[in-house]
């Protein structure tokens, strides 16, 4: 028998509302495939980030970012790079159909160009990019099999949401471990 706390699962005593649970290696074998490690590992080391699949900290329950339905397996600093990865699948709100999608954001500039480089590794997804800067919105349709990468430039505002089951995203923010964690995602402010 597995327990809640085992699943990442919390009891909040206030509300008696359930946490959003993260995925255990187990639930990601089953979703991803039992390869999905191995799938983070190998463009990292292809980009010589990393040597060795030991140097990455996979984690088991998956990490939770608010208003994301991500599931981040990895959240790590990595000599001057931040390296997330992350599997999006659909989740159920409140009275609406179940959606999988990243929270809205984007990064400032920091004493760097904040450059995002995203590798979908397995699956499909939209990933919405809003250059505020220059006024120019477009979806750009990513598949493992098509049209893997994309660069998300600094200064754009940008949102992933799965076209199929699911999806495995690598995402990796060259020179960014200097920007403070609390500069780092920057939500879109919305209208009162």
């Amino acid at each position: 028998m597995v327990f809640p706390a085992e699943r990442g699962l919390d009891l909040n005593p206030e509300d008696k509302k359930q946490a959003p649970q993260g995925l255990t290696h187990e639930d990601l074998m089953t979703l991803v495939g039992p390869d999905y490690q191995q799938l983070i590992f190998e463009p990292l080391k292809w980009l010589k980030i990393v040597q060795d699949i030991s140097e990455l900290e996979f984690k088991s329950p998956t990490g939770r970012h608010e208003n994301s339905n991500g599931h981040y397996i990895i959240e790590q600093i990595i000599g001057n790079h931040r390296v997330y990865a992350y599997v999006l699948k659909p989740e159920s709100r409140k009275d609406e159909k179940p959606i999988g999608k990243t929270s809205e954001h984007k990064h400032e500039d920091y004493e760097i160009e904040a450059l995002e480089h995203y590798f979908l590794l397995r699956g499909a997804m939209s990933l919405c990019l809003n250059e505020e800067d220059q006024g120019i919105v477009q979806n750009v349709e990513l598949s493992s099999e098509k049209n893997p990468h994309v660069l998300v430039r600094p200064r754009t505002y940008h949102q992933a949401e799965i076209t199929e089951n699911h999806a495995l995203v690598l995402v990796v923010m060259p020179n960014a471990a200097s920007i403070p964690e609390d500069r780092l995602h920057i939500p879109r402010a919305r209208a009162a």
